[in-house]
């Protein structure tokens, strides 16, 4: 796993913890955690998180590419993140 990826895992976890209002470490939550199964995330707090992630990362998220598969596996997720942001530096496919 790419260092960025890490990274971009880690600052998710945190997110997810935040906008769930949960109690626990970001190392608790495992690398393919489905984010509405372990970690009490719905369609509301989807948008929240969707928020977080734009403000940390400065990316935009549309609408259209808010999958519930994104939120099911949060390392699909940390992928889904790392295209955004090359796609917005410019050096990826959008």
């Amino acid at each position: 796993m790419q260092m960025q990826t890490r990274e971009t895992l880690d600052t998710l976890k945190a997110l997810a913890i935040k906008v769930a209002h949960l109690k626990i470490e970001p190392s608790t939550i495992r690398d393919n955690a489905n984010l509405f199964d372990d970690c009490g995330l719905d369609s509301t707090s989807v948008i929240a998180l969707v928020w977080e992630i734009e403000d940390a990362f400065g990316i935009q998220v549309s609408e259209e590419e808010i999958e519930p598969e994104l939120f099911e596996d949060i390392t699909k997720l940390a992928e889904f993140v790392e295209l955004k942001r090359a796609a917005s530096d410019g050096n990826g496919a959008s």
